[in-house]
């Protein structure tokens, strides 16, 4: 092994160096992932009080006249979610980088063009990576949570509710078949409290219902 490695150029050397190391740093992360550990898609995450973890697509709620700037928002969202800058992304670029300069300096190429197109493989494999850990994020919301789903569901009064949308209660309430836990706020000229049962009319943002009291 020894003989094998001081029988290599210093370029071969050096490209094997960022090949090896990035490579089993690639392999631990790409299995961590598998296994769902250290896991860091690009999701918008909303947590309502521990009882729901998910992520927000603000395509699908219109509130009034804002659709027009909560497609913006999801643009900025979807395109800062693909993040060509990240651990797994440098880790991607070396592993190429390393491997394709062995194979070109083996080949004897020139260094300079052996070192452009080593860069050149790179990049495209943090492209790549950044696509596919993109879509993978993309999947996962899509089974999430749409808050406005909870419209016209019934549900009760967890902390008192002000009047006239002075301020934000809490109300129980099952979305999607789980039974979640989700900011409130009224129109009504009293105060709703607690135990009250009350019915979703509307969604105020992306983590507050405006609800109103459920008459018997």
């Amino acid at each position: 092994m020894t003989d094998w490695w001081n029988g290599l150029t210093v370029l071969e050397q050096v490209f094997y160096y960022c090949a090896i190391p990035a490579t089993i740093i690639l392999v631990i992360q790409t299995i961590a992932s598998i296994l769902g550990i250290g896991s860091d898609g690009g999701d918008v995450d909303v947590d309502f009080d521990g009882d729901i973890d998910t992520s927000f697509d603000s395509n699908t709620i219109d509130f009034g006249d804002t659709s027009a700037e909560s497609t913006s928002v999801d643009a900025v969202e979807s395109a800062s979610s693909l993040r060509f800058f990240s651990i797994r992304g440098i880790v991607a670029f070396f592993s190429l980088f390393g491997w394709v300069g062995v194979v070109l300096s083996e080949a004897g190429l020139n260094v300079f063009i052996v070192f452009f197109i080593a860069t050149v493989c790179g990049l495209i494999g943090m492209l790549l990576i950044a696509i596919m850990f993109y879509l993978i994020s993309k999947m996962q919301r899509s089974g999430n949570i749409n808050i406005r789903n909870a419209i016209d569901q019934k549900g009760q009064v967890y902390l008192t509710i002000p009047a006239n949308m002075t301020g934000k209660g809490k109300i129980n309430v099952t979305i999607q078949e789980r039974y979640s836990e989700i900011n409130a706020m009224t129109k009504n000229e009293h105060p709703i409290t607690t135990g009250t049962m009350v019915r979703v009319v509307d969604v105020i943002d992306i983590n507050t219902l405006l609800v109103e009291k459920q008459d018997l």
